[in-house]
């Protein structure tokens, strides 16, 4: 089966993955129409702007192909050059993939993915930061990263605390990094007050989209085919605590670090499951969490019949969930 490969061989984990999205992303085609559904992103405001009215169908779903593989590839990026990992692998890279394909099978990109790309080079600056005596620059940029994507995707200002967590977690406390960190941070908001003023707009409407995120705060809405997915992933995130817990976070005190900031976010990103949610992108707010710390524990499973038992478990509710979307099923 496939994890032997995505442990072990780069090479074949490249074509494996590929072929993967690639399938994914040319059945999303053939089985979606044109329609554009009648769906308001005005809420994401650079999202809107880049993407709303403005592309075909075949070029969104062209953006959407390249969006999932850079997600996927910066996902893996992340989590093997910071350590977050403790070997090398190209599992993290399979579950984003599956996960971002469990939601995307629609006529339209999902702003959360544009976002995670943004959210993911702040965290790969704010981990950089450990053990360096200065990484001014690394907490700006993982402050603006963070601040440009909550343009993207509004509901992202719920992780914003993130920053401050793995500070505290990679850092002994220091006021020039947490107050450059949130220079970083309000930076992108600076400049969109500036542009709605110039152009007579409301110069406040970012805040105005900000309270309304947190005031539409509801019970999270779940299909009954995205129940066994759901249930899957979290039994899997279960095993990886109970496995993190019985054989420890890491031989590497940064991989340790890094796991808990992973904990943190993952948590965060719960949260966002309580905001305005359709039904089959429950799980989508914590992809980035979720792809590091399961594709870490499947690739910490030495019996390969284990992982890739469990591998075929988790594609098979995946399956399920994906033909939904597609109106196959």
């Amino acid at each position: 089966m496939i994890a032997g490969p995505l442990k072990n061989n780069i090479q074949l984990s490249v074509i494996i993955l590929l072929v993967i999205c690639i399938g994914l992303w040319v059945n999303t085609i053939v089985f979606s129409s044109s329609y554009a559904p009648d769906v308001s992103y005005d809420e994401h405001v650079l999202y809107y702007f880049i993407f709303t009215h403005k592309l075909s169908f075949v070029a969104t779903q062209i953006i959407a192909c390249i969006v999932v593989l850079l997600g996927a590839f910066f996902v893996n990026l992340m989590a093997v050059q910071q350590e977050i990992t403790s070997k090398t692998n190209f599992l993290p890279s399979f579950f984003y993939i599956l996960f971002a394909f469990s939601a995307t099978a629609k006529n339209s990109l999902e702003p959360i993915l544009v976002a995670n790309l943004f959210v993911m080079a702040s965290l790969y600056f704010m981990i950089n930061s450990y053990r360096r005596e200065e990484a001014l620059a690394d907490f700006f940029n993982a402050g603006l990263c963070m601040g440009l994507a909550s343009f993207f995707y509004i509901d992202y200002i719920v992780i914003f605390p993130i920053l401050y967590i793995a500070t505290l977690i990679l850092r002994a406390f220091n006021w020039r990094e947490w107050v450059v960190s949130f220079l970083g941070l309000i930076a992108p908001l600076f400049m969109y007050m500036c542009l709605c003023y110039l152009t007579d707009g409301n110069t406040f409407h970012f805040y105005e989209l900000m309270k309304d995120a947190i005031n539409q705060l509801q019970w999270p809405v779940i299909s009954e085919y995205y129940i066994g997915f759901m249930i899957v992933s979290i039994l899997l995130f279960a095993f990886a605590l109970f496995h993190y817990f019985n054989k420890g976070f890491g031989s590497k005190v940064k991989t340790q670090k890094t796991k808990y900031i992973m904990l943190w976010l993952l948590g965060l990103c719960v949260l966002m499951a309580f905001l305005e949610q359709l039904p089959d992108m429950l799980l989508l707010s914590s992809i980035i969490p979720l792809s590091v710390l399961l594709g870490d524990y499947i690739a910490e499973i030495r019996q390969l019949k284990i992982a890739n038992t469990l591998l075929v478990l988790f594609m098979g509710t995946f399956v399920l969930v994906y033909f939904y979307a597609l109106g196959i099923i």
